[in-house]
């Protein structure tokens, strides 16, 4: 059935960005959103108690799509929620505040829409920038079934996945601190239980690899109370235990292992 042109151009994107003092980074973050070839959307920037510029540098960017907000520092699934409850989208897209978008990432995201008939929830693909070389590496999402394949590791990126705003709604971010870089991997596994995750090969954003990323960071503690609050919210959630058995033992056996790599990475780093 052909859709209705109408219908093509009335689909509205609610993209929610969580920062926390990326003041010198936000900027270019914004201007590539500004700069989609679809133009039905609003950003909505949730700033998560920042004490750097990041406000003077938001609020001087003049569009009427951009809307900003600041709360009390409580991280970022709580600052994703906060943002979801305001959206006026049909989808909502959580962005991070350090990473880029390509033009046609809404266009992308609309067409994904419309072929595959409003899904609850898709993930348009993406690569890695090195932000001191601007290497580009390869693809990492591949256009695979992701529900199964999540149990093995998030292989999903937040700017690349579109939730219906009644999903966005009706199943929110673990906002507890401990499960802080992971309440991404816990969300989609919930989700994944529930619903099919419809995976597009079409890369429509870049990670930017730097530094200051989160991800990064090495604490071995945070990392144990991480996997251990992961491991109450999946294994306490029934409709995923009953879909994936087995899988409770596996995420923390990849946990474990992602422990590991990132000590052995952050002993180099330091030598």
């Amino acid at each position: 059935m052909k859709v209705n042109d109408h219908i093509k151009d009335k689909i509205f994107f609610s993209i929610v960005i969580p920062t926390y003092n990326r003041a010198s980074l936000i900027t270019r973050t914004v201007i590539s959103l500004l700069e989609q070839e679809y133009q039905n959307f609003e950003v909505i920037i949730v700033d998560d108690g920042s004490t750097d510029d990041t406000e003077a540098v938001v609020k001087n960017i003049d569009t009427l799509k951009v809307s900003y907000h600041k709360i009390k520092n409580s991280e970022r699934g709580f600052a994703r929620n906060f943002g979801a409850k305001l959206a006026k989208g049909d989808y909502i897209n959580f962005f991070d505040s350090d990473d880029l978008a390509l033009p046609n990432h809404l266009a992308i995201a609309n067409k994904t829409i419309l072929e595959k008939n409003f899904p609850e929830l898709f993930h348009l693909n993406y690569r890695v920038m090195k932000s001191n070389s601007g290497l580009v590496k390869s693809n990492i999402g591949k256009a695979l079934l992701a529900n199964g394949v999540l149990i093995n590791g998030n292989i999903l990126s937040c700017n690349g996945v579109f939730l219906k705003k009644e999903i966005a709604l009706q199943f929110p971010f673990n906002e507890s601190r401990k499960l802080s870089v992971s309440e991404d991997w816990d969300l989609w596994l919930r989700l994944s239980a529930r619903y099919k995750i419809h995976l597009v090969a079409v890369v429509t954003s870049y990670i930017v690899d730097h530094e200051e990323r989160s991800v990064m960071t090495f604490n071995e503690q945070k990392l144990l109370d991480r996997m251990k609050e992961l491991l109450e919210s999946i294994g306490g959630d029934a409709v995923f235990v009953n879909a994936f058995p087995s899988a409770v033992s596996k995420i923390k056996a990849h946990m474990l292992s992602y422990m590991a790599l990132h000590a052995i990475l952050t002993k180099h780093k330091s030598i």
